[in-house]
């Protein structure tokens, strides 16, 4: 049990401490005299940065910089339009890619008592860099994702010079202005031109950074893991690490809700440091909708050994198993002779439940990730839980969030699917990318592992196939592997998305080539996953507005600034505008504001039947995660539910209907029906929460009319039930659009309903 801190006797040098750093809290802890400094002292800089054409070079100018953030931004002024948005402004960044950049800031040596220390600390520069002070480099490094931590200390004077120079953006070749440039480096290779994303590829420190007094006795390093019992009701806690001092003494406690529930030390031995101990009555983390993400309270303490305090860590953690595993119905059959399986295992199993994965493809919120912040984290992950999601997959050609990212999922309850920043392309054998790809993953793995939220590492995007062409033999793959399974054993790890099985695409909401609509394709689609689908439209009128010239409103065309907003030109044929989509359902629009009104009713349609197919194929089925949740900035037409930089689509509310967990459901063939024709669905009750749902009724109606019902029978948990066949003759109908309606009397908030074309 926790001691209450209290006032004790300092000595003189120990006063002097208080007064210098202003953190020490007396305490008394297992017979210690504890005089915490667990507070560190950080200092902000201010700075500037300045561009050069050769390293050797020194800035002819210097401009205010703004960290974290990125250096296109700090050089606004250079531009001969700032709002880089409108039309394809984003082009007039092109030459920054070319030259170096270097940061400087300027600062006088602080107080230090003789046993403090100076570090320069950053969470993230961008992407090959040099520190220097007064001179003297101090570390050369590549990679954007590995912290920083420098001590200053023996060369600090009483004026100081720090300074950080990046070198130009990594390009493996100068023959393609593309993705392809990327691929001998571990920088995400979205930034370097997508189908929803301009060619813009940040550079600068993009994550805190700040200069930080320690004492001398610290923790250089410590990792935290556990081993939960089979009936979830107890863990093994285990705490490893180095000390920068020889003896000392280790203590972690663990509270619930405030309230101590576990504590424990060990002496430091030869700098190194290990403790283990049981925890009993474990409340697990569960994700969203399934039970609470409960988390508890990590207090981790150094105690020199004449009793101080002198370094502390705290965090939040839960307690959860992850597992993935076979889909029922998906392991090959048994024959005669030795026969590998159909599919690899593709169904998250929680806490020994397994539960379909309802989600979404989450990409960079922003350009510059370096302006990132919890809020504005915190506003997107409350818009994907309003859609009743529970997973993002975090996808492979974009950055590794910010931990603030990780520590909102935490606590909302998402989980999260982690790719290395590696996306169609062939990543080399080569050994200079892979020392890279080697410290960079295991940075990554190490900082992530113990979020409860992180649920599945994957090695990258599409990377089996013909613009890839990597296969589970490259070492790239292999290592990464390699690194999860020895920091991270206890997620799962696959290779990349999709693997056998598993379903990337469609992206439209008609298919020419195979004269077939969304709903024909997902009638006879056969995955054991979606892990990506996408259904565009156009962005709302006022976004339109603020980056399309006027003159160019309407009718749309392929123009630079249509272009350049991913309209035309994307992807293939008419993405992501998709005009002749548009034009085959309901003709030739008379105003921009009706095309994007059709185009967003058909995202809403389209987007509302992806979801419910793939919840109606569980347990076969297993995730069904759209491409894409958001954008980094806007776009005239995209696949995104949510408009930059967090504005909801009508789609959005299609969506969260469809991933209600309980819901009454029809299977339906095709969208454009004609009246010669009759209309023909099933039904199914849906149960995708934890209790069972007791029998009841379920009422069809069409046009207002109702046609037949259906006596459904109890539904178990996490279960789904077939029900009967309708038919319902469409001569009858009047109307444009057909407008089934399924019923439940009495529990209103099971309805669904569905518009089809007719004619």
């Amino acid at each position: 049990m926790r001691t209450i801190h209290r006032k004790g006797n300092y000595s003189l040098l120990f006063l002097i401490l208080f007064v210098q750093i202003n953190c020490f809290m007396p305490a008394e802890v297992f017979g210690y005299n504890t005089e915490d400094t667990r507070e560190t002292n950080q200092i902000p800089l201010s700075w500037e940065v300045g561009f050069h054409k050769e390293k050797s070079q020194t800035p002819d100018r210097w401009y205010t910089a703004t960290v974290p953030g990125a250096v296109q931004l700090d050089l606004l002024s250079t531009l001969e339009n700032p709002d880089w948005h409108f039309a394809d402004g984003y082009k007039q960044f092109i030459w920054m890619e070319d030259v170096f950049f270097t940061y400087r800031a300027n600062f006088q040596k602080p107080v230090l008592s003789a046993n403090q220390q100076l570090f320069f600390i950053s969470k993230g520069i961008d992407y090959r860099f040099e520190i220097y002070l007064n001179g003297t480099l101090m570390l050369e490094q590549e990679g954007m994702f590995t912290h920083v931590e420098v001590n200053l200390t023996p060369l600090l004077k009483k004026d100081n010079e720090l300074l950080v120079t990046i070198y130009p953006v990594p390009k493996s070749n100068q023959r393609h202005t593309d993705r392809s440039q990327a691929d001998h480096s571990f920088k995400p290779a979205v930034s370097y031109g997508w189908d929803w994303h301009p060619r813009l590829v940040p550079s600068g420190i993009w994550d805190e950074t700040c200069l930080e007094v320690r004492n001398a006795d610290y923790i250089k390093e410590m990792d935290y893991s556990y081993e939960l019992d089979q009936k979830l009701e107890a863990a093994t806690i285990m705490v490893q690490g180095i000390s920068s001092n020889q003896k000392g003494t280790a203590r972690l406690e663990i509270y619930f809700n405030n309230n101590p529930v576990f504590e424990k030390e060990s002496e430091v031995n030869n700098f190194s440091f290990s403790l283990s101990g049981n925890l009993e009555d474990i409340h697990p983390w569960w994700p969203y909708e399934m039970g609470n993400p409960d988390l508890y309270d990590f207090n981790f303490e150094l105690i020199s050994s004449d009793g101080i305090v002198v370094d502390h860590k705290s965090w939040k953690n839960g307690f959860r198993r992850v597992r993935l595993v076979e889909n029922r119905g998906a392991i090959a059959p048994n024959e005669l002779f030795p026969k590998s399986r159909n599919e690899p295992p593709f169904t998250l199993e929680i806490n020994n439940v397994r539960i379909f994965a309802k989600g979404t493809n989450w990409v960079n919120p922003e350009v510059f990730p370096g302006i990132l912040t919890r809020e504005r984290y915190e506003e997107l992950l409350e818009l994907a839980k309003g859609m009743h999601f529970n997973l993002l997959r975090v996808w492979g050609g974009g950055i590794v969030n910010k931990e603030s990212f990780f520590e909102l999922c935490n606590e909302m309850g998402i989980m999260v699917w982690q790719e290395f920043p590696l996306a169609c392309n062939n990543y080399p054998d080569d050994p200079s990318y892979l020392t890279v790809l080697k410290k960079e993953a295991t940075s990554i793995v190490k900082r992530l592992h113990n979020n409860p939220c992180l649920v599945i590492w994957s090695g990258g995007n599409e990377l089996f196939n013909s613009w890839s062409g990597m296969t589970d033999q490259s070492l790239a793959l292999r290592w990464l592997n390699s690194i999860c399974l020895e920091h991270s054993p206890g997620i799962p790890f696959i290779p990349t998305s999709p693997v056998m099985g598993v379903g990337h695409g469609h992206y439209i909401f008609y298919d020419k080539n195979k004269d077939e609509d969304v709903f024909q394709m997902m009638y006879r689609s056969h995955y054991t996953a979606l892990t990506e689908f996408g259904m565009p439209s156009p962005s709302d009128p006022e976004i339109i507005h603020k980056i399309i010239p006027e003159n160019e409103w309407f009718p749309p065309s392929p123009t630079e600034a249509w272009k350049a907003h991913h309209a035309y030109g994307a992807w293939v044929g008419e993405t992501w505008l998709c005009t002749d989509i548009l034009e085959k359902y309901f003709g030739k629009a008379q105003s921009l504001e009706q095309l994007i009104e059709w185009g967003q009713t058909l995202q809403s349609i389209g987007y509302k039947a992806i979801y419910e197919s793939a919840r109606q194929k569980w347990p076969y089925c297993s995730m069904a995660l759209n491409w894409c949740f958001n954008e980094p900035w806007p776009t005239a037409a995209n696949n995104s539910i949510i408009q930059y930089p967090a504005l909801q689509k009508p789609c959005f509310e299609a969506i969260k209907q469809a991933c209600r967990p309980v819901m009454a459901s029809a299977v339906i063939p095709k969208f454009l029906w004609y009246k010669t024709e009759v209309l023909k669905i099933n039904l199914v009750m849906i149960n995708g929460s934890g209790e069972t749902i007791p029998e009841g009724k379920m009422e069809v109606w069409v046009n207002g009319r109702p046609v037949d019902q259906w006596d459904y029978p109890e539904v178990q948990a996490n279960r789904n039930v077939n029900g009967p066949a309708v038919e319902y003759q469409l001569l009858e109908l009047k109307d444009q659009w057909i407008n089934l309606e399924l019923r439940i009397p009495g529990n209103n908030e099971l309805n669904s309903d569905y518009k089809l074309l007719v004619r």
